[in-house]
């Protein structure tokens, strides 16, 4: 496993992810870029993906990137560069495009933790096929936070710590995301097989 987390060729993924993030939040490109309701609907459908990648201040970002490394550290083994960008990028589009079409009550939407939820799932149901037991504590895990912040709510302080309400249909549809794409990488390698 952590062979191929610090492989110079497939560092480069999260990294490259940390670095845009950082680059969006160093240059103030937030209002250009966050999802927003309104440039979506006068045409700038470009923000359902660059929307994930602002944020709303500098402990979000933190947050954030803080869980692009866990994550990569958990299963960047099951990642090659392409994939793990087609990954990041279809969990994205899926999230806020799940979140334009049913959540009408988020107007504005930054951030990457609705895409770290579906690469968690993602990560952990790839555990669980490949016959790692950690993969069921993961998947039990994130399915209860999320179920908990559907029917109690996010954290007030969390929400003090970002400066911003925590969009919790994010991290539903980000698992949603996931489980979608592990059932496209079953199905992709169950065809490759026969």
């Amino acid at each position: 496993m952590f062979q191929s987390v610090f492989k110079k060729s497939t560092l480069f993924a999260p990294l490259a992810l940390i670095i845009l993030c950082t680059l969006i939040m160093m240059f103030n490109l937030n209002p250009l870029l966050q999802f927003d309701r309104v440039a979506i609907d006068e045409g700038q459908i470009y923000r359902l993906l660059s929307g994930n990648f602002s944020h709303s201040n500098g402990a979000h970002l933190l947050m954030n990137m803080a869980g692009v490394g866990a994550l990569w550290i958990l299963h960047g083994h099951f990642f090659t560069i392409r994939g793990y960008w087609l990954a990041v990028v279809s969990i994205s589009v899926g999230c806020t495009g799940l979140i334009y079409f049913f959540a009408n009550n988020i107007d504005i939407y930054v951030g990457l933790s609705g895409t770290l939820h579906g690469l968690l799932v993602y990560g952990a149901l790839r555990d669980i096929r490949s016959s790692e037991k950690t993969g069921y504590l993961l998947l039990l895990g994130v399915l209860l936070k999320v179920a908990y912040e559907q029917f109690i709510g996010a954290s007030t302080d969390l929400e003090t710590l970002i400066a911003s309400r925590v969009a919790i249909e994010a991290h539903l549809f980000g698992v949603i995301g996931g489980v979608a794409l592990a059932a496209l990488h079953w199905l992709k390698t169950s065809i490759a097989r026969r």
